[in-house]
């Protein structure tokens, strides 16, 4: 704070000082009108304006010596340097601006630069007897403030340097005497920019403050939110089953079970997710617990009779598919499910009856097409399975695929209609 009012203080001082020279050149400018104009010494009066327009370097003006305008045009270089009267007006015009006249600056001889005394210009031919003031104040930036206003600043900025070099040789007193009252050496005062490091002792005794504090908190569980319920969980699980993640799908699904032990939906759709990630036990699980609370469930049933499918069980799987048609006889996809245990388990008669029940229902049923088809190979019915893939291909041309290869319709392969309907249905898909 102390440096703070010495450097304003040295500021103020500095532009006081300033602006009192500043206002002392100006008013001794304003009271020195500078030399007056003495205009050069001719023995008869100014010619007229016309006559000037004579060259001076021709044998007419020569003849002409009364003529003033013509003799100091000529005698420029002629006149003393003594005589200041007989100099010509540009000389004249800068002594505007020069110092008072009892110290006239030395000025230095007319150099090349200026007209040559042959060919004259106007300005030199035709004094103006009081030239404008305006047009001459340029040279006045020019040129260095006097001698003894420059001893003025410069004795002003010494003082102030002097008494800055003294404020230093005083803080650095202050220093030297706290060094030696502490015994240590000391820096000068300043505003830390970081923090004090905490020794590894500060950081021990920290911790162990906290640590008796928090022994007398009791430990308390982390529970779930309280807006969390049953159909929450089961609304998330959902959200995973369809995307694909199988097993947060389970774990939403028992987190609703566990909020209601009895929510028939969370374990129809985790049986579902088990049968998805390949866990059939724990699906068969669900299912019979899904059915154990809603006996009439015909989707659980067809669903529990897949699973006996997949496992080869094909009496499990006749006994659900049955029970699911006494609930729902219109249902196409039980009709070909079921169809397809009675073909798996060897009854392709039943196979084929399944499968044109629910072509009757639904003609445009590619997998119950299909599954006729297999089930007429199987009874080396050759027409009929060739109609009925041609169908399921029409409907559906990714049988075309699975047909080629399937060992279920043996009997057609190696016929001519079949290898054609083959190579009809591989353009279609390019």
């Amino acid at each position: 704070m102390k440096r703070l009012l010495k450097a304003l203080l040295l500021l103020s001082l500095v532009g006081g000082v300033a602006l009192g020279v500043w206002v002392l050149v100006t008013r001794r400018r304003a009271t020195l009108p500078g030399a007056p104009y003495v205009p050069p010494v001719a023995p008869a009066p100014a010619p007229e304006p016309a006559e000037p327009e004579a060259e001076p370097g021709g044998p007419e003006p020569a003849a002409q010596a009364p003529q003033p305008g013509a003799a100091a045009g000529t005698e420029v270089q002629a006149a003393a340097p003594a005589e200041a009267p007989a100099e010509p007006e540009p000389e004249v015009a800068w002594t505007i601006v020069e110092p008072p006249p009892e110290e006239p600056p030395v000025r230095p001889a007319p150099s090349a630069e200026e007209p040559s005394p042959a060919e004259p210009s106007p300005a030199l031919t035709e004094p103006t007897p009081f030239p404008s003031p305006v047009t001459e104040q340029a040279p006045i930036h020019a040129e260095e403030p006097p001698a003894q206003e420059l001893d003025v600043v410069t004795a002003a900025f010494e003082s102030l340097a002097a008494e800055g070099a003294g404020i230093e040789q005083a803080e650095g007193a202050g220093i030297e005497q706290a060094e030696a009252a502490f015994g240590h050496p000391v820096a000068p005062p300043s505003l830390p920019l970081t923090p004090p490091p905490v020794s590894a002792g500060e950081d021990t005794a920290l911790l162990e403050s906290v640590e008796e504090v928090l022994a007398d908190v009791p430990a308390t569980p982390i529970g779930t939110a309280a807006n969390r319920t049953a159909d929450s969980y089961l609304d998330e699980g959902n959200v995973y089953f369809n995307v694909g993640q199988y097993r947060l799908a389970i774990e939403r699904y028992s987190s609703a079970l566990e909020l209601s032990p009895e929510m028939v939906a969370a374990y129809y759709n985790r049986a579902n997710a088990h049968t998805r990630s390949g866990d059939y036990d724990a699906a068969l699980a669900d299912y019979n617990r899904s059915l154990e609370l809603n006996p009439g469930d015909a989707d659980a049933l067809n669903n529990r009779g897949m699973l006996h499918l997949y496992r080869a069980n094909y009496a499990a799987a006749l006994r659900d598919f049955n029970e699911a048609l006494a609930i729902d006889p219109a249902d196409t996809t039980v009709m070909v499910n079921r169809g397809l245990a009675h073909l798996h388990g060897g009854d392709g008669a039943a196979a084929l009856v399944d499968f044109q029940e629910a072509v009757a229902v639904d003609p445009a049923d590619a997998a119950a097409h299909y599954g006729a088809a297999q089930a007429s190979a199987m009874l080396a019915n050759r027409d009929s399975a060739l109609r009925h893939v041609r169908r399921a291909i029409e409907l559906d041309n990714a049988y075309a695929r699975e047909a080629a290869g399937d060992p279920k319709l043996e009997l057609l392969q190696g016929d001519e209609a079949f290898i054609r309907l083959l190579r009809e249905s591989g353009s279609r898909s390019r």
